[in-house]
């Protein structure tokens, strides 16, 4: 087996089935609901905005991690699931999701790797390394048919490298 394989397959995830990336042999997952509007990254999204919403992400992703932090340096395998009502943005039809993952990904990042003592509220850049998110599968759900079911699906399978 080498260091790519993995397996494409379907999970229920909060009240969401998406596409998960699962890597094959020992390896450890994650898989949680965030429910919320979904904050973009782009400037004109008020920063007191993008903060609350990844220390909600962040907050979930520790609580779900367990009490250590997992190691940055095994390979990673992220499947992000988003369910948008477009009223909560402005009734825009057409987002452009990807302006939407970074948020994500920053705070998943700190949920997974920040030490148990981290108060989350108090990260005012959000470093955490992220470069062995390896292998990335963004879905777009079907819009959510109520404002208040916005939200996203998070799944993550880790391993360490071998060699």
């Amino acid at each position: 087996m080498n260091n790519d394989d993995f397996i494409l397959t379907q999970r229920l995830i909060g009240p969401w089935t998406i596409p998960v990336i699962e890597l094959a042999g020992n390896a450890r997952s994650l898989q949680l609901s965030v429910s919320g509007v979904i904050i973009n990254s782009e400037p004109n999204d008020r920063r007191e905005r993008q903060q609350r919403w990844k220390v909600s992400v962040a907050s979930r992703v520790k609580a779900e991690r367990g009490k250590e932090p997992w190691n940055p340096a095994d390979r990673y395998a992220v499947s992000l699931g988003f369910a948008f009502h477009p009223k909560n943005h402005g009734n825009q039809r057409q987002m452009d999701v990807e302006n939407f993952v970074k948020p994500v990904v920053d705070a998943l990042a700190a949920g997974l790797f920040c030490p148990p003592e981290q108060n989350l509220q108090d990260i005012a850049r959000w470093e955490f390394d992220d470069s062995n998110f390896n292998t990335l599968l963004i879905h777009r759900l079907e819009d959510a048919p109520r404002p208040e079911d916005e939200g996203i699906a998070i799944g993550v399978s880790a391993r360490p490298r071998s060699g």
